[in-house]
């Protein structure tokens, strides 16, 4: 058994940077989790990607050496930039994701007509998350505001608007004392983007 453990750990080892950095990419992503066993590959490609990076770390922080040194290149390194490398791999996938940066480019050159949300109400709330919105509810009312947060999918979730107005016939009726409030999506049964306000002579 302590052999079995005595093998495990050098492999575990290994393959930690690109378990880490998938566990911080879907943390701070609305990806959905795949299955475990893609998981798994995805984590290992990562490793793989990392332990490339490592390889070339390591001969330009020698020959930076030349001139200045932070410390020795050791083996007591290669773990903490492997872990380094591996959060800020998380970091930047999560970042490409949430701000649809690889769609946008691979659109531009048309590979593909997809965005990096996962769906079209997602991906209407992001690219018109500075326009007021109207929502339109199941019993009939309407309610204008500013969206600060919306769901990230339509059948659950609230919205947080601030400055809620009701629009009654018409007219602009603004919650008295009140800055923000949440509204179910579940109530909701469409969304309207209102112009965008170029400068306050618009208002």
């Amino acid at each position: 058994m302590d052999d079995l453990f005595g093998k495990a750990i050098p492999f575990l080892e290994l393959v930690l940077p690109g378990f880490l950095a998938t566990f911080i990419f879907y943390w701070l992503s609305d990806s959905p989790k795949p299955g475990q066993f893609e998981r798994v590959v995805q984590a290992l490609i990562g490793t793989a990607i990392i332990q490339f990076v490592v390889g070339c770390v390591e001969p330009s922080a020698i020959w930076v050496g030349q001139w200045y040194s932070f410390g020795e290149w050791n083996n007591e390194v290669l773990p903490l930039c492997s872990a380094g490398l591996a959060v800020l791999m998380g970091l930047a996938l999560a970042y490409f994701a949430n701000n649809d940066i690889l769609y946008t480019l691979c659109r531009k050159l048309n590979l593909t007509h997809r965005s990096a949300d996962l769906s079209d109400w997602g991906f209407a709330h992001r690219t018109l998350k500075d326009r007021a919105i109207v929502l339109q509810l199941l019993d009939g009312r309407r309610l204008a505001g500013y969206p600060r947060s919306w769901p990230t999918n339509s059948e659950k979730g609230h919205y947080l608007m601030q400055l809620p107005t009701w629009i009654v016939d018409g007219e602009y009726v603004q919650a008295s004392g009140i800055e923000f409030m949440l509204i179910s999506s579940a109530d909701v049964l469409w969304t309207e983007f209102l112009n965008k306000i170029e400068d306050e002579s618009d208002v």
